[in-house]
């Protein structure tokens, strides 16, 4: 069995076409609120997982190292994602496992933080830091695209210090939780499947970034092959669909969670 925990990292602005895209505004404005200046409130919002033997953040919000450099996006009410965590009980020494969907620093910024001598270095020293393979050849060689998504400071000391590991496919963590990839938001972007007394929770980050992205056709203009997402998306979406999973939104500021039923057509396995 695992229990969860949901940690709001803080939010940020990000623009309402490029939320959404190839949907007109007059569309998604009623799925998703903007402000005067097309800007959506969009969260950072982590999960910590306790199993038998393992303590696992998955993703670590963007963190305060480079907010000079994420002025447009105004980053605000930002928690110390460390304090967050022993607010559950425990210490940076005790996490386990930290999974990093993929390396935009919205969702990996708070892996790495200061010490004491102003050196960027882990924030969990103890744990193994999980990334695709697929993702961490795409970060070394960006696509221009996207490439303005990755900083150094948020992955290289985790891997100076030995702590990174790359995983190839599909596999276990450990009982009850799993890792998936899926590509066209971003190469290798990893979906974690768990189960929680009896019930199935996915957390899809960026495949699905709020709730008002659960319409197939309703993606991102910041998913670099829209061709290649929809499919991974459909593909996403048949087997949470099936497993009547509920998913954990990372980007939604307005709806946490919402259960996936399924489709007319799908038998319930």
């Amino acid at each position: 069995m695992a229990n969860f925990h949901i940690i709001e990292t803080g939010y940020f602005w990000a623009d309402g076409g490029a939320m959404f895209g190839p949907i007109p505004k007059k569309y998604w404005h009623k799925r998703y609120p903007s402000n005067h200046n097309n800007m959506c409130l969009m969260a950072m919002r982590c999960i910590f997982i306790e199993t038998d033997g393992h303590k696992i953040l998955v993703d670590c919000g963007a963190g305060d190292k480079q907010l000079n450099k994420l002025k447009f996006y105004q980053p605000h009410n930002l928690k110390d994602l460390r304090a967050e965590i022993g607010k559950i009980g425990y210490s940076p020494d005790e996490v386990t496992d930290v999974i990093l969907t993929h390396l935009h620093f919205d969702h990996c910024g708070g892996g790495t933080g200061f010490n004491e001598k102003q050196e960027i270095v882990p924030a969990f020293p103890r744990a193994t830091y999980w990334l695709s393979r697929a993702q961490w050849d795409n970060y070394r060689k960006p696509m221009l695209y996207e490439a303005a998504s990755f900083f150094q400071e948020n992955i290289e000391p985790v891997f100076e210090a030995g702590q990174l590991r790359l995983i190839e496919s599909e596999q276990p963590l450990c009982e009850n939780v799993t890792l998936k990839l899926y590509d066209g938001h971003t190469p290798g972007q990893i979906v974690l499947f768990f189960e929680n007394e009896g019930e199935k929770i996915v957390f899809p980050a960026d495949v699905v970034p709020t709730s008002a992205h659960l319409p197939l056709g309703w993606l991102s203009a910041y998913d670099n092959n829209a061709a290649l997402a929809m499919e991974e998306k459909k593909r996403f979406l048949d087997e949470a669909k099936a497993q009547n999973a509920t998913l954990i939104f990372f980007h939604d500021a307005y709806s946490q969670m919402e259960k996936m039923m399924p489709s007319p057509h799908q038998n319930n396995r």
